[in-house]
């Protein structure tokens, strides 16, 4: 509410203070306009609005000069008045509160105590104890969207490692040989017990990677989604060669972290949204559901073909999301849309609901003395279309 008041407030000053401002009603004019206001604020001392003013000609006028240049002078500005108003801390907390509850039972799985009480204990102390300490820290460390969520993935993914990292080196397992031969006895405890250790590293390093540098929400999705995409074409791949066991987990870890390492130069190069990193991952998983289809209509020999069918899907589906999604906005953003767009109803290949914010303008109503006059105010757009 605070940002918004701001905002708000700063709006009626340019509406009063810039006559210029008032009377453009080019998109491109507009936004020059706007982006020399913002550089008087930065100028004056008033980083954060001139934050928010920069961030709202990025938003509403992309592929502009202007917003070229707001992008380039929002990385001149301090962190805390560069940074976007969502900081991603509630689903930072929500995540920590919930993985706090599966550390409080896996620990307990993984000292071999699979009675009710201890997996009691366990949530009465594992939930808290996550919810309290995620919310301290997001709160002095965190400032963007981006942080948070690369603190969740490196939870998550360390927790994935150390299962992958158990199974492909039978940690824990004993074998056990007779007359009759050699056979692996499978540990009960060995899988909870690696991951909750990988968790915990995982926890750490990424909270310590995420607190060290701020992150655009993009980046954290993107390698999150490469990530789990590299898994799920090692597991695909590896069943195409007919890998099993621990060979196929090795095959899973080491896809996942190609993907993994591979999109953290991807991401400052390619700068992507995060909406368009979901689109086209839910492109993926639509492809990959339309190979398992033609699995289940043919029903191939082996599960080989089968799996080499459902990888194809999800890379053929990749391909037409990264194609489809080439002009994509950042949905996520506040007020994002079709570019230039304020409207409550927009247009620009499909038809978007949006909040509309008052833009500045310039009418001319007759006075009382029968006289035309010039009078500054405020409009509201009900409909936008581009085509």
């Amino acid at each position: 509410m605070r940002r918004l008041a701001r905002s708000l407030r700063l709006a009626g000053a340019l509406w009063l203070g810039h006559g210029a401002l008032a009377a453009a009603q080019v998109p491109a004019d507009t936004a020059a306009v706007l982006l020399d206001a913002a550089r008087n604020l930065q100028r004056e001392g008033r980083s954060d609005a001139a934050g928010e003013l920069l961030r709202y000609v990025r938003r509403h006028f992309a592929g502009s000069p202007a917003a070229r240049s707001a992008d380039s002078l929002l990385g001149t500005l301090p962190q805390a008045a560069a940074a976007p108003s969502g900081t991603g801390r509630t689903g930072f907390v929500t995540f920590n509160t919930l993985y706090g509850a599966f550390l409080g039972l896996a620990i307990p799985a993984a000292f071999n105590e699979p009675d009710a009480t201890a997996a009691g204990v366990g949530l009465l102390i594992g939930a808290p104890v996550g919810f309290f300490a995620s919310r301290g820290f997001a709160r002095s460390r965190f400032h963007t969207a981006g942080q948070a969520g690369l603190a969740s993935f490196a939870t998550v993914w360390g927790t994935w490692m150390g299962l992958a990292l158990q199974q492909a080196l039978d940690i824990g397992d004993r074998e056990h040989c007779d007359q009759f031969g050699c056979f692996s006895d499978n540990s009960d405890t060995a899988p909870w017990a690696a991951m909750s250790l990988g968790g915990i590293g995982g926890l750490v390093t990424g909270w310590a990677l995420a607190s060290s540098r701020e992150l655009r929400p993009g980046t954290s999705t993107l390698i999150a989604h490469s990530a789990f995409w590299g898994t799920w074409f090692g597991i695909a791949l590896g069943r195409v060669a007919d890998l099993h066991d621990n060979s196929l987990f090795t095959a899973a870890m080491v896809a996942g972290n190609v993907g993994l390492l591979a999109a953290i130069p991807a991401s400052r190069s390619w700068r992507p949204s995060s909406s368009r990193v979901r689109l086209i991952t839910a492109a993926g998983l639509a492809g990959g559901l339309a190979g398992l289809g033609v699995d289940l209509i043919a029903q191939p020999d082996d599960d080989r073909a089968a799996f080499a069918i459902a990888a194809a899907g999800s890379g053929a589906g990749l391909l037409i999301g990264a194609l489809a999604t080439r002009r994509q906005q950042d949905l996520d953003a506040p007020g994002g849309g079709p570019a230039g767009a304020n409207a409550l109803l927009q247009w620009a290949e499909g038809f978007r609901l949006a909040v509309p914010l008052p833009e500045p303008a310039r009418f001319r109503i007759e006075g009382r003395d029968g006289r035309l006059h010039s009078v500054r105010a405020a409009r509201i757009r009900l409909f936008d279309a581009r085509f």
